[in-house]
C-alpha cells in the first residue's frame, strides 16, 4: 500500500530569540553646575578629608584651596625654580594618605635651576590654617623634560601608602622603552620617602629610576584612576590617533616606541609607522581597553564614578577630552572588557576643553575646563 504525504507548513514560534549582545544601560539625567570660575588652565583637583579641594593651575604655577561653591584661597604661587612651558607646569596634586597626621600633599611639576631641567614629584605640608604650603622633600626628580611637550604627570594613591606616577615621554623616542628613563612610564613609590616599592618588578636593578618602574611603553600618561577592585587604570594621549585607556599590570609593556624605522624618519617618529601599541617589539605588549580610533580626542583625565545615583553607570570610568570638548563614560566588565560607552550631551561641547576629572567624596564628578580664560570647575551629579 502506497502512503501519501502532504507538506505541513513550518510552525512559527512566537518565543523571542535571545541574541548575545550587551544590555543597554539606562542613562541617568546629568546636572552640571559651576562651583568655581576665574581660573586659568586648572590641571587637577584633590579633596581633603573635610571636603575642601586643592586646585592646581598649570601655567601660573598656583595651588589653591577652595570650598565647592564657596571661597578660594591661594596657598602656593610660583615657588622658586618651579618651571612652566608648553604642556608642563604645575600639574597633578594628591592628598597624602596620612594627611590627618602629616598635613601632607603631593604635587608634580616642572623644575629648572641652572643647567638642571626636569619634572619632579614633591611633598609639601599644608599649614593648619590652610593658608600656605611649605616644602618637605622631593620624592622623585629626574623625570625627563625638553621643550615642555609631553611633560604631563599624573598622581594616584595606591594601597599601603603607595603612590603611582604617570609620566610623558618628553617627545624623546627612546624614553618609553628605556627602563632607566622615567619618561613614558608609570612609576610606583612610597608616598612619604619616594623610595621604590619593594614588590616593583625591577627592584633588583642597580639603577634607581628602573627600580621605580611599574609599567612602561607609554606615550603621555595624563590620568590615573584606581578602580574599586584595586586595579589601576591610565588615560593616555595618542599621536594623531588612538588615545588609550589601559588597565595597568605590573611589568607590562604598552608598546609605544616612536624611534626611526629608516634613515629618513624623524628622530621622534610618531607617524603611521609607530602605532600606540607596537606588537613588533620583543615580548608581549598589552593592548588598550579602549581606543579613540582614527582621530585623537586628546583624552586628558579619568575617574571612576561612585554613588547609587549613577545607576547602571555606577563604577564607569569618566574620561575628559580637550580637543573633543566632551566627556565619555566607559563601562567595563569585572575582567576589564569594554561593555558600553556614553557621551553625555550635557558635557558635549558646552564648556569647551575639559581637562581634569575627579570623583568627589559626595558622589559627584568634578571636571575642570582648560580654555585659558575664565576656566571653571564643574560639579556633575546624576539622578532621575
Amino acid at each position: 500500500m502506497m502512503r501519501s504525504w502532504r507538506v505541513i507548513p513550518a510552525l512559527v514560534l512566537t518565543v523571542p530569540v535571545l541574541v548575545a549582545t550587551p544590555a543597554v544601560a539606562d542613562r541617568p539625567d546629568l546636572r552640571v553646575s559651576v562651583v568655581q570660575d576665574g581660573l586659568s588652565h586648572p590641571w587637577d583637583l584633590a579633596f581633603l578629608p573635610d571636603g575642601r579641594m586643592l586646585v592646581t593651575e598649570r601655567d601660573s604655577r598656583r595651588l589653591s584651596l577652595a570650598t565647592p561653591g564657596g571661597p578660594r584661597r591661594t596657598v602656593l604661587t610660583a615657588p622658586r625654580h618651579m618651571w612652566a612651558a608648553g604642556e608642563t607646569g604645575l600639574m597633578s596634586v594628591e592628598v597624602a594618605a596620612d594627611f590627618a597626621r602629616s598635613r601632607g600633599i603631593i604635587t608634580c611639576h616642572g623644575y629648572r635651576r641652572g643647567g638642571v631641567q626636569d619634572v619632579r614629584v614633591v611633598r609639601w605640608r599644608l599649614s593648619s590654617a590652610g593658608t600656605s604650603a611649605s616644602y618637605v622633600r622631593t620624592l622623585v626628580s629626574g623625570l625627563p623634560s625638553t621643550s615642555g611637550r609631553h611633560g604631563g604627570c599624573a598622581l594616584a594613591k595606591g594601597p599601603r601608602n603607595q603612590l603611582y606616577i604617570g609620566t610623558g615621554d618628553a617627545a624623546t623616542g627612546r624614553n618609553p622603552q628605556r627602563l632607566t628613563s622615567g619618561g613614558g612610564k608609570v612609576l610606583r613609590v612610597d608616598a612619604t620617602t619616594g623610595r621604590p616599592v619593594a614588590s616593583n618588578p625591577f627592584i633588583r636593578s642597580s639603577n634607581r629610576m628602573k627600580q621605580r618602574v611599574f609599567t612602561y611603553g607609554h606615550r603621555n600618561v595624563q590620568g590615573l584612576a584606581r578602580r574599586s577592585d584595586g586595579t589601576m587604570w591610565s588615560v593616555e594621549q595618542g599621536s594623531y590617533r588612538d588615545d588609550e585607556v589601559n588597565r595597568l599590570a605590573k611589568k607590562a609593556n604598552y608598546g609605544w616606541n616612536p624611534v626611526p624605522r629608516k634613515a629618513t624618519d624623524p628622530a621622534y617618529n610618531e607617524g603611521a609607522g609607530s602605532p600606540m601599541t607596537d606588537h613588533r617589539l620583543p615580548g608581549a605588549q598589552r593592548g588598550a581597553r579602549w581606543r579613540s580610533g582614527s582621530s585623537t580626542v586628546a583624552a586628558s583625565a579619568g575617574a571612576f564614578v561612585t554613588g547609587r545615583s549613577w545607576g547602571d553607570w555606577r563604577g564607569a570610568l569618566a574620561v575628559s577630552a580637550l580637543k573633543d570638548t566632551s566627556l565619555r563614560l566607559l563601562r567595563f566588565s569585572k575582567g576589564g572588557s569594554l561593555r558600553g560607552t556614553w557621551k553625555p550631551a550635557a558635557l558635549d561641547g558646552r564648556y569647551g576643553r575639559l581637562r581634569g576629572a575627579v570623583a568627589g567624596p559626595d558622589g559627584a564628578l568634578y571636571v575642570t575646563t582648560s580654555n585659558g580664560t575664565n576656566d571653571k570647575i564643574l560639579r556633575v551629579t546624576a539622578g532621575g
